[in-house]
């Protein structure tokens, strides 16, 4: 026998945790970006980041 509300505040937990945690990476975009190769890659790898938590998060839907 499963347990339906469990499972829903679990997955609404979920969701709300992944949520928070495409936040804090969108928080860890360069600002002041020179635009140096090394800048680049580094927001790009957040941007990577934020898309791979969404798709998780999408996932779970």
């Amino acid at each position: 026998m499963t347990n339906t509300r469990n499972e829903t505040t679990t997955s609404t937990a979920r969701e709300d945790a992944l949520r928070e945690a495409i936040e804090a990476a969108r928080g860890e975009y360069l600002e002041d970006a020179t635009g140096t190769p090394e800048d680049e890659a580094y927001n790009q790898a957040v941007s990577d980041v934020v898309a791979a938590i969404g798709a998780l998060l999408e996932g779970s839907k």
